[in-house]
């Protein structure tokens, strides 16, 4: 192991500790073959020149305190759990020599905070404090804060900084009783961690913790050099001061404070006050540190350690780049340069990470400002961090600044590699702009033609070829992309590797083309065969090809799907870890299911690890399922991944909603209700398309008040985002389902209601310009039928001025005209027949000028007889026979396509049935219904029903005067009646109407004639009303 300090201050106290440590690394079972201590100035050239597994492991060794940024290896400090107090057994301990340490283990923060606190002050061992130094150094780093999630929390971070501070004051206690305590050493390296703790614990307070510490440190390094003064030569004493490190953590603390009390609380004040601290903290580094010396090379290293640190932090560029000019403003005062490309890499990089708007021009400002200098000239890193700073934009214009970039190489005499150009090249293939493939095939061009001018170091890589294949399979699709794929299978020095045959697979999933991408997985595995070894069919392969089923819609797409799973396992159980099925794959199996909700539900169980996305995915496929058992299914599912620990997420709760909604259950909108205040309980924030979900179920529920519950949460959808919170956005969607929701309920001001909504949505639109509220054809076709469905006398009026009202925003369809037939048939107005019936000639005509968006349906022509079979107009039976004659022709001339049914020639007798006037009208009316009636009977294609045997009988009681010919009529319609198995209590009463008491006894089988007129239906044989289809009628409470 090698370590490796760079601090100008501490590398006497570093050596200390890494003695100290490897006192301890010696005598565990946790040894490295070498350990090496490297000195500052030649720490960076031995490394260089280290072999590569010795340099392997220097590079992941992590910084142990802020002077020392590269430096010990975490050995794992401290031993098996001491006592927490001094009366319990010793631990056990590893003998050598006459030496013994404790067996090596992770430091618990709180069992070593207890432990050295217990012990008395002058007690603690070398081992204790090395414990608690090491503890200080894990806990001081931001390595922590990356890899524990919890400890990004503030109060995590602040409780790490007082743990350092209390093991800090723990220490100072100890000193002030050892024997050495002149002796800072120690106490400068817990202050200089204290500090940095502080620094990167980013909570309230921690500058001026920081800042209160920095002051101690340099009053304890002013103490130590006076205490140097007396104890050695004047030529030999080197003053003490803070290390580089402790004054940035500080200045850094200050100015995160001020610009976060500027941009987050907007306090300005504030912001000045904290930002002339961290000024201050600057010139007291200046003049305490920055000061000209033969060391400049050393003083460089550790201006670019400072920038190394903040170039990672993605919220303070801006920091760096002050840093940086504020270095070179004090280096040019005394004559030296403290700078070098590196300085400016490293700003650059610490743009290119923070991704803010003004990032390129930012690195583009400090590239350009190398280009012109004297005394720092740009490397191709230089160039390289501002093309990779110009690839984090998602703005397809910047592809040509990063080519710009790349040309300003030879004009600055910097080489370039073709590592360069594949980053320009993988921006233009990100892109996705027109054009961009083929920039990305000219810049292939240049490097192979300079690869062939002997410039083997831009030679294209198979890289390369797969940026320019995902350029092509971006633009223009998978097609394209394939033809890249064939020029590198037949290039004589390059192969495809893994990537290029999954970068073309993934172009054919996102089309749902299955066939050819498990084509391409078929060559894939057939390249691997030859020899390719780089071409092996990864997990990633297989995943792009359960994509591609699942996305393809095939019948057999899950049969093909556990076809691959399979292979998968079997390669698996063959010894291939890599290709062991995770529940990334389980789920897009599942997702290949998900038309059989049943097969997708045994595949979730036959899974191991389930996931918030698996549960989601099988209640999903049941909300698509539709009926009461597949919602409960799906509420089933939602309760089980609870009692499992895992998570519902929005998305979840928005499936197992939707389940219900489709349920055709009456208790669906309370079921989605409770799922939504469910949400509410579990914190999980429902967004818009949640709510409009719960509307949906409220809409297509039988519950009395659905209408007005679904507009209720559309008012708290809407209190919502007034508030802020723009999840909650109602949209089009949303309004449409509350306007369902209206139209369904039937009530008696639902078509008001509904139009009220509509010109709220017109009003949001044209306010503010807001496409995702405008209303759409659905809409206006929901407030249509509102009104249709309501009914009244001027409702149809009413349909018609709100059609006409928005038809220059909204133009109507074919449903929208269907629901105003609808609305004009149930109107009781003078000429709402005749007004159907306009609307019908409408879309003829339109149909007839080439519009085939209105084709008239067999719905159209039934509404419009049944229009004319409600009206009071003379003649109405001849109208509406000769709507039907017209349907005949429009079937027969291939204009609909169903010729007309039974309930249509049931509508034109309806309209004779109902028909009033003189006695020739009436006549002419029962003409009309017995023709249709025979033709009916004679059809071989309908027949009648029981409506029709009913209003036929209604018919002859109506329009045939008394005699034998009606009771011969009578008696034999009711016979066929019988026969066809259709008698209601309709058709019974309409009989005893059209006939007398004697008749009426001997259709009922002879029995007495008082006794006639009280059977029911209930009272005949079952074969008189076995083929009668009951209709269920909602009732509708007003």
């Amino acid at each position: 192991m090698v370590v490796h300090c760079d601090c100008r201050w501490g590398r006497r106290i570093c050596c200390v500790l890494f003695v100290s440590i490897c006192v301890a690394n010696a005598t565990s079972s946790k040894k490295w073959s070498t350990l090496t201590f490297v000195p500052s100035q030649l720490g960076r050239q031995q490394q260089r020149q280290l072999p590569h597994p010795t340099a392997a492991k220097t590079a992941l060794l992590p910084p142990i305190v802020g002077g020392c940024h590269g430096s010990l290896l975490s050995t794992a400090s401290s031993t098996d759990q001491r006592s927490k107090s001094q009366t319990s057994k010793s631990p056990k301990r590893i003998s050598n020599k006459s030496k013994s340490v404790e067996a090596t283990t992770d430091p618990e923060p709180i069992s070593i905070v207890e432990r050295v606190q217990n012990i008395p002050t002058g007690k603690l061992t070398k081992d204790d404090k090395r414990d608690m130094l090491i503890l200080m150094r894990q806990l001081s780093s931001m390595n922590r804060r990356l890899d524990d999630n919890f400890s990004n929390s503030l109060r995590q971070r602040r409780q790490d900084a007082t743990i350092v501070e209390q093991l800090l004051d723990r220490l100072l206690r100890e000193r002030q009783h050892s024997a050495d305590a002149n002796n800072h050493e120690e106490e400068i390296l817990a202050l200089n961690l204290a500090i940095k703790a502080w620094y990167n614990a980013n909570v309230k307070g921690s500058a001026e913790k920081a800042q209160k510490l920095l002051k101690r440190l340099t009053e304890v390094t002013t103490a130590e050099s006076k205490q140097r003064q007396r104890t050695a030569k004047a030529s030999q004493l080197q003053h003490q001061q803070p290390d580089l490190y402790s004054y940035a953590y500080c200045y850094a603390a200050w100015y995160r404070e001020a610009v976060f009390a500027e941009k987050n609380v907007g306090n300005t004040k504030a912001s000045l006050a904290a930002m002339r601290k961290a000024e201050s903290v600057l010139e007291s580094m200046k003049d305490a540190l920055m000061v000209s010396n033969d060391d400049t090379l050393d003083m460089v290293d550790d201006m670019n350690s400072i920038l190394v640190i903040w170039s990672n932090d993605v919220d303070l560029p801006d920091l760096s780049e002050k840093f940086l000019r504020f270095v070179e403003k004090e280096s040019s005062k005394s004559g030296d340069i403290w700078t070098n490309a590196r300085s400016y890499n490293l700003v650059i990089n610490a743009w290119a990470k923070s991704q803010r708007k003004d990032s390129i021009d930012r690195a583009l400002a400090l590239l350009h400002e190398m280009e012109t200098s004297s005394k720092v000239k740009p490397d191709l890193l230089s160039y390289s961090g501002v093309i990779s700073c110009i690839s984090k934009s998602k703005r397809s214009v910047d592809a040509k600044r990063a080519e710009d970039v790349l040309l300003r190489l030879d004009k600055h005499n910097v080489a370039p590699d073709n590592v360069i150009y594949n980053q320009v090249i993988n921006i233009h293939s990100k892109s996705g702009a027109r054009g961009s493939a083929e920039r990305c095939e000219k810049l292939l061009t240049i490097m192979q033609g300079l690869a062939n001018d002997g410039n083997d170091k831009v030679a294209p890589d198979v890289r390369t070829y797969n940026s320019v294949l995902s350029a092509w399979a971006n633009e223009e699709g998978p097609k394209e992309a394939e033809k890249v794929l064939q020029r590198l299978e037949a290039h004589e020095s390059i192969s495809p590797n893994s990537i290029s045959y999954i970068t073309c697979m993934d172009a054919y999933a996102r089309v749902g083309d299955a066939h050819n991408n498990l084509r391409l997985l078929s060559m894939m595995e057939k390249s691997y065969e030859k020899g390719n070894k780089h071409a092996k069919p990864s997990r990633r392969a297989y995943t792009s090809a359960l994509n591609a089923l699942a996305q393809s819609g095939r019948g057999d797409a899950g049969t093909r799907a556990e076809a691959l799973v399979n292979s998968m396992e079997k390669l698996y159980k063959a010894g291939d870890t890599d290709m062991k099925p995770d529940t990334t794959v389980y789920n897009i199996l599942i997702n290949c299911h998900k038309s059989s909700a049943t097969r997708a539900e045994k595949i979730l169980y036959k899974m191991g690890k389930r996931d918030v996305v698996s549960y989601t995915s099988v209640i999903n496929a049941y909300s698509k399922t539709g009926g009461e058992h597949a919602a409960k299914r799906a509420q089933s599912l939602l309760d089980e991944m609870q009692n499992e620990d895992v998570e519902p997420n929005a998305q979840t709760f928005n499936s197992a909603i939707t389940a219900w909604s489709r349920s055709g259950s009456s208790a669906a909108g309370k079921k989605a209700d409770g799922l939504l205040k469910k949400m509410e309980e579990l914190q999980i924030k429902p967004s818009a398309k949640v709510y409009t979900s719960v509307i949906s179920a409220w809409s297509k529920s039988q519950e009395p008040g659905a209408a007005l519950r679904a507009e209720i949460l559309l008012k708290v959808m809407q209190a919502f985002y007034k508030k802020g919170n723009d999840s909650m956005k109602p949209n089009c969607f949303t309004f449409t389902a509350v306007i369902t929701s209206w139209a369904r309920s039937g009530e008696k001001d639902a078509g008001e209601r509904a139009e009220k909504l509509l010109d709220s949505m017109i009003k949001l639109y044209e306010d503010g310009q807001d496409v995702h509220v405008k209303p759409n054809v659905f809409t206006l076709t929901a407030v249509v039928d509102a009104y249709a469905r309501a009914g009244g006398r001027d409702a149809a009026t009413k349909a018609s001025e709100v059609v006409r009202k928005v038809e220059p925003l909204i133009k109507p369809s074919y449903a929208t005209y269907n629901c105003l037939m609808k609305a004009w048939s149930n109107s009781q107005q003078q000429g709402a027949a005749r007004m159907a019936e306009s609307i019908l000639r409408k879309l003829e005509d339109e149909y007839q000028r080439g519009n085939k968006n209105m084709r008239p349906t067999l719905i159209t022509y039934s509404s419009c007889i049944n229009a004319w079979a409600k009206s009071t107009d003379q003649g109405k039976a001849k109208r509406a026979q000769a709507v039907l004659m017209r349907m005949k022709q429009m079937y027969e001339a291939g204009v609909i396509d169903a010729m007309p049914n039974t309930v249509a020639y049931t509508a034109v007798i309806n309209s004779c049935a109902t028909t009033y006037g003189d006695q020739a009208e009436k006549e002419e009316a029962f003409k009309i219904a017995y023709s249709t009636f025979k033709e009916m009977s004679e059809s071989e294609h309908i027949s009648p029903n029981h409506v029709t045997y009913s209003t036929f009988l209604r018919a002859i009681s109506k329009l045939m005067p008394e005699g034998e010919k009606k009771d011969s009529l009578v008696s034999s319609t009711f016979r066929l009646c019988i026969r066809d198995g259709l008698v209601d209590s309709n058709s019974l009463f309409h009989m005893r109407q059209a006939s007398s008491l004697q008749l009426c006894s001997e259709l009922l089988g002879g029995i007495d004639c008082n006794e006639a007129k009280d059977i029911t239906v209930d009272d005949l044989p079952y074969s008189w009303t076995c083929n009668v289809q009951q209709t269920l009628r909602r009732k509708s409470n007003h």
